[in-house]
């Protein structure tokens, strides 16, 4: 084994509480893709010996790119690297009243791309023998889920074939007032996940169809809890954010700041009057999608983990297989094209060009942010961006973003 392949962490003694968390939204980008079928999954540790070339970097295109929604949206950055060519700009203003520039460097909430450093987490005790990605996860963590439920594995809670139902805003808020209002609550993780279970399944057989949500990895984050006897996120800064040296990423329980240098977060609130009012929610609660970075640690999480630091081949290769089932709901223009398109942990998209890459997007309230490369790492990229209009992507800065970095 070489010096930066994966090793198994050290047992550790001890307990930590439940953590607490809020709810995050989130969605995925559809429309960056061409018409022809996904590539399929190659389920190896090891990245294709050769590819299509890649359009050469623009940085006019990408700066046209991130600079291209100021109405919607408060600030931009954005990383480009990789063998290919290196890029990285910024847009708009940090902080609406003192007008201060976006720091080029600044940390941002990660909101669903927290998904892939848990994923990885639960991977990592697969290979240390401590779970069994195909074992019902009852069987770990018995009485979370209602009796009447089918065995679901620990696989198809992370690649999002578990058929689990998701929250609704009858459960939490998400319209703006009720944002600001309730952003510093607290919710456990088994409380997120017995109010999202009252509601009916998504779908009956598990394992037959593929659907995004959250309710899955609130299970997973509980499952890392019940087998180290410690919170995910200290499971998360002490097997990834501490080996890997990202001392600009963070996985806070309750602290509702972001430490450093930062781009203020917003949601426009209505008025009686019909106009609108800025409301600063940089402070919040960081909830279940909690995690803070910036595009240069993002960057490197992404090097490492492809290149098989964090994970062994078998484990790894869960990041790169996407199962063989219908997407729920999908359809032509959607990223699988009415397929699956998610791994454990990851989502995969061919582009216009046939060019595929892999990575994540994540949201929450105030802030955006996407992370994708190819597969041989030839091209990265990172972004965050921060919306006024709630939890949810804006698609079509999303859209233009990743085509500027990977088909200009």
């Amino acid at each position: 084994m070489t010096s930066n392949a994966y090793r198994p962490a050290r047992p550790r003694p001890g307990h930590r509480r439940l953590l607490i968390v809020a709810p995050v939204l989130t969605a995925v980008i559809a429309a960056t893709m061409g018409t022809a079928s996904p590539a399929q999954a190659v389920p190896t540790s090891r990245p294709p010996a050769a590819a299509a070339p890649l359009p050469s970097l623009d940085p006019a295109v990408l700066q046209q790119a991130i600079s291209s929604e100021p109405n919607r949206v408060t600030a931009v950055l954005a990383r480009v690297s990789g063998p290919d060519g290196h890029w990285s700009g910024a847009s708009g203003v940090a902080d609406t009243v003192a007008g201060e520039q976006v720091p080029v460097d600044g940390r941002f909430r990660l909101g669903s791309v927290t998904k892939t450093f848990i994923a990885t987490v639960v991977l990592q005790l697969a290979a240390e023998h401590r779970v069994d990605l195909d074992s019902p996860v009852q069987d770990y963590l018995p009485g979370v889920l209602p009796t009447e439920y089918p065995p679901i594995s620990i696989r198809q809670l992370l690649n999002f074939t578990s058929g689990l139902p998701e929250l609704t805003p009858e459960d939490l808020p998400t319209d703006p007032q009720g944002i600001v209002a309730h952003r510093f609550d607290d919710h456990p993780l088994s409380q997120l996940v017995g109010m999202a279970v009252r509601h009916p399944r998504l779908f009956d057989r598990p394992g037959s169809m593929q659907v995004y949500g959250a309710t899955g990895y609130y299970v997973a984050g509980m499952l890392i809890e019940m087998l180290t006897r410690h919170s995910y996120q200290r499971e998360i800064t002490d097997r990834i954010l501490l080996p890997l040296h990202l001392r600009d990423t963070t996985a806070p329980e309750t602290d509702p700041t972001i430490p450093g240098p930062h781009a203020h977060g917003y949601i426009a609130v209505p008025q009686p009057d019909g106009s609108s009012r800025l409301v600063d929610i940089t402070e919040q609660n960081p909830g279940a999608g909690g995690m803070i970075s910036t595009t240069a640690d993002l960057d490197h999480f992404m090097t490492s983990l492809f290149r098989g630091r964090l994970l062994p081949p078998d484990q790894l290769a869960a990041l790169f297989t996407v199962p063989d089932v219908p997407y729920l709901g999908g359809g032509a223009n959607d990223p699988g094209h009415g397929r699956a398109y998610y791994s454990a942990g990851l989502m995969r998209i061919t582009l216009r060009d046939g060019v595929t890459v892999w990575g994540k997007t994540g949201s929450t309230f105030g802030y955006t942010d996407g992370m994708f490369a190819t597969r041989d790492l030839r091209r990265r990229l990172a972004y965050s961006f921060n919306p006024v209009t709630g939890g949810g992507n804006d698609l079509t800065l999303v859209n233009r973003i990743v085509s500027a970095a990977f088909n200009p």
